[in-house]
């Protein structure tokens, strides 16, 4: 297969693309989205993500209401639990930045830095995710993306058996104790929004039927029915799997860069960067979705 081609399907896809990875993923070419008379093009690109789990497209200027516009296309929006970092004017942006403005944080830095699926710790967890960036450091800040099809689909069939119909427990609060320790705790409201929840260990896509691992660092707080060192054995060894190279794809972001991304099959995980000499400006708009089967 060449790098340069057009999706195969049954009706040819109005627009070219190349392949990420091997295994998963594509960056469309020769596109502007800015433009509704777009849409048709956007349409065709909610379908290709059922099948390719990523899409990468460069070289956009969206305005705030053309990024939300563009997402709504591929289903209702969701609204973050932390409503300090919806600063653009429409709460369907949620922020990721390091910069403040008169004396306050824009958006929530370091947002991510673990392996995730957005917003595995609610009961309906998000279907996909279109994450845009606005200004970016020109070095560090990469995002990586692991397909965890292919890490299902890898597993010794042995394994496949043994965890084929386990269920594991997500706590947001737990996540965020841990990772923003520094910050104050969350609010009552923002626990009452986020209990912990119960998700199938292995996933079905809804669209597709393909199989998928469901797991993930510090927001997976135990996989269910196991003693606690079992549980935490099993889950450190899925998750190490899930990220293997092999099933990885490293993002080096460019300014003007829209990256969509099917977050039932995929994780993805932020990168540090030197927050004191570059600044980091990036909207992600998340997309509803249902409960895990």
């Amino acid at each position: 297969m060449s790098m340069s081609q057009r999706l195969s399907t049954a009706t040819p896809a109005p627009f070219t693309s190349r392949p990420l990875h091997p295994g998963f993923g594509i960056e469309v070419t020769d596109l502007d989205l800015s433009n509704p008379d777009s849409d048709a093009v956007v349409d065709a690109l909610v379908t290709a993500l059922d099948t390719h789990s990523l899409i990468l497209v460069r070289g956009q200027t969206l305005s705030n209401a053309r990024h939300v516009d563009i997402s709504r296309r591929f289903g209702d929006l969701l609204t973050h639990v932390l409503k300090q970092f919806l600063t653009t004017g429409l709460p369907e942006i949620y922020v990721l930045s390091n910069v403040s403005e008169q004396g306050k944080p824009i958006g929530n830095h370091k947002e991510g830095w673990n392996w995730h699926s957005d917003l595995s710790y609610v009961a309906e967890p998000s279907m996909g995710s279109l994450l845009y960036s606005v200004e970016v450091p020109p070095e560090g800040a990469d995002t990586l993306f692991a397909s965890m099809h292919l890490a299902w689909e890898s597993l010794p069939p042995a394994t496949q058996t043994k965890i084929r119909n386990m269920t594991a427990t997500h706590s947001y609060e737990g996540y965020y104790s841990r990772a923003f320790a520094d910050r104050a705790p969350l609010t009552d409201e923002q626990k009452a929004r986020t209990p912990d929840v119960v998700h199938p260990v292995v996933r079905t896509h809804p669209t597709t039927g393909r199989l998928s691992l469901y797991v993930g660092q510090d927001i997976v707080k135990q996989i269910d029915g196991l003693p606690a060192e079992e549980s935490a054995a099993l889950l450190a060894a899925l998750n190490a799997h899930a990220i293997s190279d092999a099933f990885t794809y490293r993002h080096k972001w460019q300014q003007g860069d829209l990256i969509i991304w099917d977050n039932r099959c995929t994780m993805h995980c932020a990168t540090p960067y030197d927050d004191n000499r570059y600044r980091r400006v990036m909207h992600r708009t998340t997309v509803a979705g249902t409960r895990p089967f």
